[in-house]
């Protein structure tokens, strides 16, 4: 009977423990926030968990969970963690990243987010540690000595205090999860879980993105995104790494805060956790201003401005706090994403977290860490480096996962931890993707020349003869002139190569001629420069009329489209065999790439008044260095996550020093296993989704050093060009039954010569006074801008401008440029562009082009 009571006692303990626990909980319930939308179909709660009663800390949380049709029972609970140090996980996670609302650019109201991660684990977002967000101490020392231990620790308290007010998730599966600098918090307080091994607590595993791990693999990973996607100069790049990579990231010395100042103004105003996102402007300017006040800015947090302008607002609301059971304590400061105190004053940080990882994942807990792409704040490259360090056994290969048809990104699985990529995204642009439901040459080249003079009567004829009236489809009332048809090159061979004039808008002869040249080798001008790029038309997706390209090259020159070598689009040879034997040298006679700039140099010495008045060569995305740019594909590859590292050493062992053109076979056998890692993905744009309509991904890769940036433009171009009307107009003429095709196989397939360096060209022309102007769409995985840097580099020219950002007209970064040898060659890229700059940046390319013809630096600050 005395057990049977003292059984009974401590029944009647618990019923009243469990009715003050569903007390405090009922407490925290969130009936209605101010603006959210009318079909809110979860629960959720918020308010304090004091974690130090003599100092007064206190930390606020905000669960959500999973919707009612989801059955949030049975689904586990995630911890997520924003960093900094010092950024609130309400302000980024809650509200920008994964969270059940975004927030209205009114900063009232509230809209859902459909890739809501509570539809899958109910979250609960933790302001950490005290001072950040609506998190508070009463003891004013504690926001100047916050560091990762304390941090740490107090989450612990707080998980174990937040469990005896949630009974009901206890023994739920548990996961923790952040982001940048929670890649610390992360990590250690999952050590401390593992540890106490707290029955309550049904831990599993964490999953952290674009995180901190190791302060020297993250510093070098994170100097060669830099450099690799042309964001700083060589100078800096060197200084970066002397001074820098063997400190603290977050106490670094003053040499390498000296060196960072450099780099973040090289960089200009970007997004840096965004590298291709359009910043905010007043708001990304006030950003910097900050930046400048703060020991590591690059650490710091603060993705869009715009939206956390937003957030500013929602959350200073007295009336949202009153909802959120908020700032009960009457904080004497207003509510920020992040806390410059906490930041600024950090204390401890280790300099690693790999003996934790190495620990946690002997435990056997599920590890997970993900990054996006173009996040070059804690970049992919330092990632990869820190899990090398671990020295793994991998399970699988490193291979491309695909989300609705698309390449998502890529992962590696190794024994106790999944390396995962998001294929576009930047430091924290979070949807639901498919990992956490589950957890090459082609250049164009241009030479410019002086206004064009017809002198002959028989010339004048010829001219009139190859006038185009008017073009199936085109639009009325064009205020240019427009001819094409054949120059005959070789008479003997019956070589004829077919050309397409656009004349700028009248009068034209004020005007410079351009003469654009594609290169595969084996592809169209007509199909690429004049159709994709730099024309005035597009043809429209019916393939049969065509719409005026706002940003053609005919604005400001008259340009001049050829199809070379013969055997290209309409260009034709009454020999067959030309097809078979045809090479650079034979092209270069008859007109190609920087050979016919060379032979123009070298028939004009001497000549007062030179018919052909040669003035310079503009390049993009070019093939330039057989040995560099082997190097810098292979370097872009994998500092993008592209491919494994076993990719990144076969290509090293043997493709350095083989022919880009002509692989050897082990060379190519690299080659086509890197491509197959790859997954279909444009290479010619690795931010632009690839069009599925016309190729295959075998076709991908057997054509991976071929033409091919966007098949379902090329379509609307090959079904134009092979209309018999199109080629009336056009005067122009076809072989046989052979369709018009914009790249020649055959030609490809035979192509003969094919030098290993154009570097010594580029220097006599250099010497011959020549203005030499390189550009690189950043984007370009065929001939990546880091290979062109390295041929640049290896010519070891005199700098005349260093590095720095340039501006377009619209007062954002278009781009990174140096200027060498007194202006006389400039090296540009090109932001968010891909293979074919002005096909996907269209303004920036005329924007280049437009200071190019007029001998102008591009601009280095907004105005």
């Amino acid at each position: 009977m005395a057990r049977l009571l003292l059984l009974f006692f401590f029944f009647l303990i618990l019923l009243h423990y469990a009715s003050c626990s569903r007390h405090e909980q009922e407490k925290d319930r969130i009936f209605h926030l101010p603006g959210e939308p009318n079909d809110v179909s979860f629960s959720h709660f918020s308010g304090y968990i004091t974690v130090n009663e003599s100092a007064g800390r206190a930390l606020f949380y905000w669960l959500t969970e999973s919707p009612s049709s989801e059955n949030p029972k049975s689904k586990p609970l995630v911890l997520w963690l924003n960093g900094g140090p010092g950024c609130s996980s309400v302000a980024y996670g809650a509200a920008e990243e994964i969270g059940p609302f975004r927030i209205n650019p009114d900063g009232k109201t509230l809209y859902h987010n459909p890739y809501s991660w509570n539809k899958l684990a109910n979250l609960l977002f933790l302001e950490s540690p005290a001072g950040v967000g609506f998190s508070y101490s009463n003891t004013t020392s504690d926001l100047y000595t916050a560091g990762d231990q304390r941090t740490a620790e107090d989450a612990y308290v707080f998980l174990v205090k937040w469990f005896e007010r949630f009974p009901q998730y206890k023994h739920r599966e548990f996961y923790i999860a952040g982001e940048s600098y929670a890649g610390h918090y992360v990590p250690q307080l999952s050590q401390i879980v593992y540890e106490k091994r707290n029955p309550a607590i049904n831990f599993k595993g964490f999953i952290v993105g674009n995180a901190v791990i190791d302060d020297y693999h993250d510093y070098v990973g994170l100097f060669e995104y830099w450099w690799a996607h042309g964001l700083i100069s060589d100078l800096t790049y060197h200084n970066l790494r002397i001074t820098c990579e063997f400190g603290s990231s977050e106490h670094p010395s003053s040499k390498c805060t000296k060196a960072m100042e450099a780099a973040d103004l090289e960089q200009g105003n970007i997004d840096p956790y965004s590298i291709y996102t359009v910043t905010c402007k007043k708001e990304a300017a006030a950003l910097r201003s900050r930046f400048s006040r703060v020991r590591h800015p690059w650490m710091w947090r603060a993705y869009d401005p715009c939206t956390e302008k937003y957030s500013g607002m929602y959350f200073n609301s007295p009336e949202v706090q009153k909802a959120m059971h908020a700032n009960i304590t009457g904080l004497a400061y207003p509510w920020k994403g992040c806390s410059d105190i906490v930041g600024e004053k950090w204390a401890d940080s280790p300099l690693s977290m790999l003996p934790i990882y190495k620990e946690l994942i002997a435990a056997g807990l599920r590890i997970w860490v993900f990054s996006g792409d173009t996040d070059s704040v804690v970049p992919i490259t330092g990632t990869r480096y820190s899990i090398r360090a671990l020295k793994l056994q991998p399970l699988s290969k490193w291979y491309p996962w695909n989300d609705d048809g698309q390449v998502g990104g890529w992962s590696q699985v190794y024994k106790g931890l999944t390396l995962v990529t998001i294929h576009g995204a930047g430091h924290e642009d979070l949807q639901i993707p498919t990992f956490y439901e589950k957890f090459l040459p082609a250049e164009t080249m241009f030479v410019y020349t002086s206004p064009y003079v017809v002198s002959s009567d028989d010339a004048k004829e010829q001219k009139m003869k190859d006038k185009i009236i008017s073009l199936p489809g085109q639009p009325p009332n064009l205020n240019f002139s427009q001819f094409s048809g054949y120059v005959t090159v070789d008479p003997a061979a019956g070589r004829a190569l077919f050309y397409w004039l656009t004349e700028a808008p009248r009068p034209s002869g004020t005007k410079p001629l351009v003469l654009w040249l594609n290169g595969g080798p084996g592809c169209s001008s007509i199909a690429y420069g004049a159709s994709e790029e730099v024309g005035p038309f597009r043809v429209n997706p019916d393939g049969k009329t065509l719409r005026l390209n706002l940003y053609a090259w005919n604005k400001v020159a008259n340009v001049l489209f050829l199809d070379s070598p013969a055997g290209v689009g309409f260009s034709y040879t009454n020999t067959s065999s030309d097809e078979l034997t045809v090479g650079d040298k034979r092209t270069g006679e008859d007109a190609y790439r920087f050979l016919l700039a060379q032979l123009i140099v070298n028939r004009n010495k001497g000549a007062k008044n030179p018919t052909i008045n040669l003035k310079g060569i503009l390049m993009g995305n070019p093939l330039v260095d057989d040995y560099n740019d082997n190097k810098g594909m292979r370097d872009y590859w994998w500092n993008h996550g592209l491919i494994s590292d076993e990719s990144y050493n076969d290509l090293t062992k043997w493709c350095l020093n083989d022919s880009i053109l002509f692989p050897k076979l082990n060379c190519n056998a690299a080659l086509n296993q890197a491509l197959s890692e790859f997954g279909d993905i444009d290479p010619y744009n690795i931010n632009s989704p690839a069009c599925t309509t016309h190729a295959s991904s075998n076709e991908w890769m057997q054509a991976w050093r071929y033409r091919g940036n966007d098949e379902c433009v090329v379509g609307y171009t090959r079904k134009y060009m092979n209309d018999p009307n199109v080629h009336k107009s056009f005067h122009a003429r076809l072989n046989g039954s052979t369709p018009w095709t914009p790249c020649s196989r055959v030609i490809r397939k035979n192509w003969k010569d094919s030098p290993k360096s154009m570097l010594p060209i580029i220097k006599n022309l250099l010497q011959a006074h020549l203005r030499i102007w390189i550009f690189s769409g950043d984007s370009d995985a065929v001939l990546p801008l880091s290979g062109t840097r390295h041929s640049i580099n290896a010519m070891k020219l005199k700098s005349s401008k260093r590095w720095y950002p340039w501006y377009h007209s619209h007062g954002l970064v278009g781009g990174w440029s140096q200027v060498y040898e007194d202006g006389l060659l400039t090296y540009t890229t090109v932001r968010a562009a891909g293979h074919e700059v002005p096909l996907s940046q269209p303004r920036l390319a005329l924007f280049l082009f437009t200071h190019f013809l007029a001998n102008h630096s591009l601009p280095s600050s907004p105005s």
